[in-house]
């Protein structure tokens, strides 16, 4: 009976797979590239939270893969020519694949590095940014503003027993797309502190 226990319990150790939490805060902002009625962008503070499924194989060079769903709030601090300051929000249900390359250079302790393939929608935006055009019509600006959104990243990370601490850095590859703001895109770095079960 005790051996049994003994077993299943290093059995469970040894699993290849491992699900977690985690949350953190982001600096995901606006940019601009090309011409349009805008000049400046900064990124404010947001937040993200999620889980996430982590498969791992390999020895003391390992690798993982490591799909998540993430919920992310990101602002941005507008400047157009003549307005300033206008907060701009976008709420987006992110779906990341990491792969990962990492040393087991302890029981505990494994640093890495990851890159990233990921697919956004777009759950809300609010802000001013959008409607303070010339002649602007709302529910043109609306119908024009893509929901999805492909990117990719790169970052770094490490994990210590059953928490992992992770930086990394996004860009999406497809832009706004709006009548009038056809030129933005969205990038931003994002850290976050997880909990693996």
């Amino acid at each position: 009976m005790i051996f049994a226990c003994v077993i299943s319990n290093v059995s469970a150790q040894e699993r290849p797979w491992r699900i977690g939490v985690k949350a953190g805060v982001n600096f995901i902002h606006l940019e601009n590239y090309g011409t349009g009625y805008y000049s400046d962008f900064e990124a404010k503070s947001g937040w993200t939270f999620g889980a996430f499924f982590q498969y791992k194989f390999g020895g003391f060079v390992n690798y993982s893969i490591v799909p998540e769903i993430i919920f992310t709030n990101s602002s941005t601090d507008a400047d157009l020519i003549y307005y300033t300051d206008m907060i701009t929000t976008l709420q987006t249900i992110d779906i990341p694949v990491n792969f990962k390359v990492g040393l087991q250079l302890s029981k505990i302790f494994r640093p890495y590095l990851l890159g990233t393939i990921y697919g956004s929608y777009v759950v809300s935006y609010e802000g001013d940014l959008f409607y303070h055009v010339d002649d602007y019509n709302e529910s043109v600006i609306k119908s024009n503003i893509n929901k999805l959104f492909f990117g990719v990243g790169a970052g770094m990370g490490f994990d210590i027993w059953k928490f992992q601490v992770e930086g990394r850095y996004r860009w999406n590859m497809n832009r706004i797309n709006s009548e009038y703001f056809s030129a933005l895109k969205q990038q931003g770095l994002e850290i976050s502190c997880a909990f693996l079960f």
